[in-house]
């Protein structure tokens, strides 16, 4: 058995809380406190496999000591959440699968004239306490606490990723920054082996001096004989 991090089941979870939103969605204004509460929390759970669903190659492709960890986790906790899920998913199909259903108006309100927003209205109401029937005591509650943790733990895990690969990029840069210093270091120690190499490969020359007084008279009388000689 696998117990890595598998996206078929992230992608169930996600498929089951959004069927568990929407029947949750359906007459919102008149939900019980704590179905609404519940909606909340779904959707806020909904959120998170969203992000976990996108970001799970970049997890599953982790290639550092950690990986097997991260996965490993991971895995357990959506397991773990879509058990929530599947529990909640049967505690509530008898209500979504009646609340798809039109409901008779009660026998008591049968001498009163309801337009059709009321009809839904009470329909609706009645499909709340059937649900809150069927879910006695704290089961509501305790669904709602159990998917709490569960989006806790998987935004949790997902900001140490993010920190994590966060550090990851920073000490790449700074091995690069290492690495283009070497270089540039290399390169200038080059380019100065290569000014000595050609200075010793070309003919010594004389340094450029500028003639003195001396030997600029000297000049010039010679140069006067030589005419007077012509």
């Amino acid at each position: 058995m696998s117990f890595g991090l598998s996206i078929g089941d992230i992608i169930l979870c996600s498929q089951i809380t959004y069927r568990l939103l929407t029947a949750a969605t359906s007459g919102r204004k008149n939900a019980p406190f704590g179905l609404r509460e519940l909606e909340d929390t779904l959707f806020g759970l909904n959120c998170s496999l969203s992000h976990l669903q996108r970001a799970s190659n970049t997890v599953s492709s982790r290639s550092y000591y950690d990986a097997g960890d991260i996965q490993g986790q991971l895995g357990f906790m959506i397991r773990s959440c879509r058990q929530t899920l599947e529990a909640l998913e049967k505690a509530t199909a008898k209500y979504r699968e009646t609340a798809k259903k039109p409901v008779p108006i009660p026998q008591s309100y049968k001498g009163l004239k309801f337009s059709s927003q009321q009809k839904f209205t009470t329909q609706v109401k009645i499909q709340w306490r059937r649900f809150i029937w069927d879910l006695k005591g704290e089961s509501l509650s305790q669904y709602r606490r159990k998917l709490e943790s569960h989006t806790d733990a998987i935004n949790l895990l997902l900001i140490t990723c993010i920190w994590t690969a966060t550090d990851r990029i920073e000490e790449n840069d700074r091995r690069q920054e290492q690495r283009m210093e070497e270089l540039l270091r290399q390169a200038s120690h080059f380019n100065g082996e290569l000014f000595h190499l050609i200075q010793n490969l070309l003919p010594p020359t004389l340094p450029h001096r500028s003639p003195t007084f001396s030997e600029r008279i000297t000049s010039n009388a010679l140069s006067a004989f030589e005419s007077a000689s012509s």
